[in-house]
Order: C-alpha cells, then sequence, then structure tokens
C-alpha cells in the first residue's frame, strides 16, 4: 500500500473505533449489489486504512435511517465514529446522491486501483456483483472505458448461481480449474440447460465449474482486448475467485495485477476522495 498507509483489522469491528482525536476522518462507501463495501482513513501517529463489507440487504435494512426525509447512516449502530467527510458510489447513486455526496463509479473505481497498484498506464477490469466495467489509464487519468451493465452474464451473481446450481460450495467452485469443458452459454438465464447438458452426459461437476469459470474469464479477455496496453489490474469480487484470475491470465497474456483487497477499490477510491475533501490529500 502506498502513500504510507498501514493495513488495519476492520471486517468485524466490536464497538466505536478509536479514531484519535482531534484528526479527520475520511470515508468511503461502495453501495455493490451484493455488498456495501466501506473504507475509512485514519490518520495522525498511527496511519491507516479500515475496512468492512456488509451485505448489501442488511446494511438497507440495519444501518440506514431516515432522518426528516433525509436518509443517514446509523455509525454507533455500525461501530463506527461518524467520519469528517463521506463520498459513496454504486448501485442506486442517482437515489443516493440527494442524501450523499457521491461520485462515479468510474472515477472510484480508477482513484482506488490507481491508488492500490501505484500504476499510471493500465487497464482496469472491474467484475462485480452484476455488472462488468473496463477502463482504459493512460498518464494517470481515464482515457476511455466501456460497460456491460446490461447482462448479468460473466459476473459474481452468475458465478454464484452457477455454483449453487452445481451444488457446490462457493471456495470450491473458485478453485476449480482443471479439465475445463467447454461452455458456450454465459448466460445467467439460459446457462443453466448447458450444465445439465454436461452432468446428463457424465461430466463430473468439478469440471463443469472449471468451464464456467474459463468461459467467464475468455469473456473478461475478450473485453480487455480492444485497448492496447501491458498492465492489466483485475478487481472487484470475482478476483478472488482463484480460478477466473487464473485463466483470465492465461487468455490475456498480459501482466495481471490483483490488488490485496479487490473487493474495496471502489470504496478505496471513495475515500481519496474524502481526503481531498478535508485537505488531506489530492487523489
Amino acid at each position: 500500500m502506498s502513500c504510507g498507509l498501514k493495513e488495519l483489522s476492520g471486517d468485524r469491528a466490536k464497538g466505536p473505533v478509536p479514531w484519535p482525536s482531534p484528526h479527520l476522518i475520511p470515508c468511503g462507501l461502495d453501495f455493490g449489489s451484493r455488498f456495501v463495501k466501506l473504507v475509512c482513513s485514519r490518520g495522525g501517529g498511527r496511519p491507516g486504512i479500515l475496512r468492512r463489507k456488509v451485505d448489501s440487504l442488511d446494511f438497507y435494512r440495519d444501518y440506514l435511517r431516515r432522518e426528516g426525509g433525509v436518509l443517514a447512516i446509523d455509525w454507533d449502530r455500525l461501530g463506527w465514529a461518524a467520519p469528517a467527510a463521506l463520498v459513496v458510489t454504486g448501485y442506486g447513486k442517482n437515489l443516493l446522491q440527494e442524501h450523499f455526496p457521491t461520485i462515479t463509479e468510474i472515477r472510484a473505481h480508477f482513484l482506488g486501483a490507481r491508488f492500490q497498484t501505484g500504476l499510471t498506464h493500465f487497464v482496469l477490469l472491474e467484475m462485480g456483483g452484476q455488472d462488468t466495467k473496463v477502463l482504459y489509464v493512460k498518464d494517470g487519468r481515464v482515457f476511455d472505458f466501456l460497460t456491460n451493465d446490461r447482462c448479468a452474464a460473466g459476473t459474481g451473481r452468475y458465478l454464484e448461481n452457477m455454483a449453487r446450481f452445481l451444488k457446490m460450495p462457493l471456495s470450491r467452485f473458485a478453485g476449480a480449474w482443471e479439465g475445463p469443458v467447454e461452455i458456450s452459454q454465459t448466460c445467467a438465464i439460459f446457462g443453466e440447460s448447458e450444465l445439465v447438458g454436461h452432468l446428463l452426459g457424465g461430466v463430473e461437476p468439478q469440471r463443469i465449474a472449471a468451464g464456467v469459470n474459463a468461459s467467464v474469464a475468455r469473456r473478461a479477455a475478450a473485453m480487455v482486448r480492444r485497448y492496447r496496453c501491458p498492465n492489466l489490474v483485475f478487481a472487484g469480487g470475482v478476483a478472488i475467485n482463484r480460478a477466473v484470475a487464473r485463466f483470465f491470465r492465461e487468455f490475456s497474456g498480459a501482466r495481471v495485477v490483483i490488488p490485496a483487497q479487490p473487493q474495496f477499490t471502489g470504496a478505496l477510491g471513495c475515500c481519496l476522495e474524502a481526503r481531498q475533501q478535508l485537505g488531506q490529500e489530492a487523489p
């Protein structure tokens, strides 16, 4: 991690975090389709980053409250001290911007990826629960981007559905890469019928899972191929899938960098934006 920030353990906070006063706390939130990711930055004598991930439905139900017609986050119930600056991004941003300061997902993931890798020339592949984004970054700026937000194929939700259909734990599914069968239908709706065909043909579920992972990686490699760049950064929740990451490296033929916490890239970018608002550091 650059900029002198030290990793802190914060996935299971049990009470208010003892932020040193009077240091100001910037915080970033990424409202994802599956999880809400939070990143707070602490300054002072012990600089560091605190991360937390909460199921989206649980967050909406348990940690959001309405005060005078305006949404607010119940920081006490969340177990974190209220930040001095907050920036959010993610699904429902157009609705949330009436209640919170927001930035686009493109900017959030760009800031987070640039900070995590230190790269200024790269292609960012961000695969989340329900969409995929590709950003082309040159000279430390976003020059172009494309998104696939109208189809759930190749996303985290698709992989979860396929693992559930095969009655396979997601951790085991994510480790399946040997002997992949050919999967031609990467469709969240019709993909199950192809899996049934392989099962009826006597193919082992592990090989089918490997085929699904390979098909997702192949689709991702095709998306990034339009940009000529030797550095690929793979972020988002799907980057945790070891098999997809392995196949993506193979199919892309480029240097692939996966940040240590790839699912927090957007929340980190929001936190960096909040730091700038406090005059602590420019993104």
